[in-house]
């Protein structure tokens, strides 16, 4: 009795090192931290490996939105602070008038690219948490499903998946 529950003990202890699993943007497997960029060392089923490449093309596309919105959102931000008054010169005479406010199409720009990002981040974490399933053995099902929902002025059925 005691030495099947520790054949058993041992089994359940390796079956869960050995499984893949996300942390702080890393891979672990057998209790080593891996980059995104060795997923194809970590995963041995190719339909891990081609849901964990969605993965990666999402998060750069996200990557590059969000930096860019996040730049062009301080950017405009900056322009506001340092707006005010503006001094001209005109044949020796100081003439002062108020600037206009030149940075709320960057603040919107970055607002909106940072938007546009979101979603693709969103993607990338659902595509690793399917491809980590996927190597670990769990079943990933399509799972659709019917939703009643309002819409303005009346009531909608909506199927998603």
């Amino acid at each position: 009795m005691k030495k099947s529950i520790l054949i058993l003990a041992v089994i359940l202890g390796q079956m869960s090192f050995a499984q893949v699993s996300l942390e702080k943007n890393r891979l672990m497997k057998d209790g080593v931290k891996y980059k995104f960029s060795d997923y194809k060392t970590v995963f041995s089923n190719p339909e891990a490996q081609k849901a964990f490449a969605k993965t990666r093309t999402n998060k750069t596309v996200g990557e590059v939105f969000a930096y860019t919105g996040g730049f062009s959102l301080g950017f405009g931000i900056g322009r506001l602070l340092a707006g005010g008054n503006k001094t001209v010169y005109v044949n020796g005479t100081k003439q002062t008038f108020k600037a206009k406010s030149e940075g709320w199409g960057f603040v919107a720009a970055g607002a909106g690219l940072i938007g546009i990002g979101i979603p693709f981040a969103l993607a990338a974490d659902k595509n690793a948490k399917k491809a980590v399933a996927i190597e670990n053995g769990e079943a990933v099902a399509f799972q659709p499903y019917f939703k009643v929902e309002s819409a303005g002025n009346g009531i909608a059925l909506s199927y998603n998946f």
